[in-house]
């Protein structure tokens, strides 16, 4: 969106609610702003949303750390992110959204709780404003 077309909600990260996490799975430097869930296997944890997880955050900063043996990320948990809808998805303003895989999101189910919801959705382009 350029300067004079309104306004947008994709990028307004707070930094105050950027949270390292453990992340798990293959990451790569690829992989940053894409959207994460709760990896429940293990404390501390995050890894890239697969189908059907409920969203935490977007991932905002990815580091291998070899010498200790770990992957760290950093994962913004409140702000307004760009996301990719994945092919078939159905996503209107107003609704919620889960990771559909492959780094994209979709549709939740009316009863799903979470702390999402989408402002704006312009073809595969998605809005969402985490609170």
């Amino acid at each position: 969106m350029e300067i004079g077309q309104g306004i947008s909600h994709r990028g307004l990260e707070i930094e105050e609610f950027h949270i390292a996490f453990y992340i798990s799975g293959t990451v790569t430097a690829d992989d940053v702003g894409k959207p994460v869930a709760i990896d429940a296997t293990a404390a501390r944890t995050v890894k890239l949303a697969a189908d059907n997880d409920l969203l935490v955050g977007k991932l905002v900063a990815y580091e291998e750390r070899v010498v200790e043996g770990v992957n760290v990320a950093t994962v913004a948990l409140k702000g307004g992110f760009g996301f990719t809808a994945s092919s078939g998805a159905s996503i209107d303003v107003g609704d919620t959204v889960i990771g559909a895989g492959n780094g994209e999101v979709k549709e939740a189910a009316t009863n799903v709780p979470s702390h999402n919801i989408v402002t704006s959705v312009s073809g595969t382009a998605v809005e969402v404003l985490f609170l």
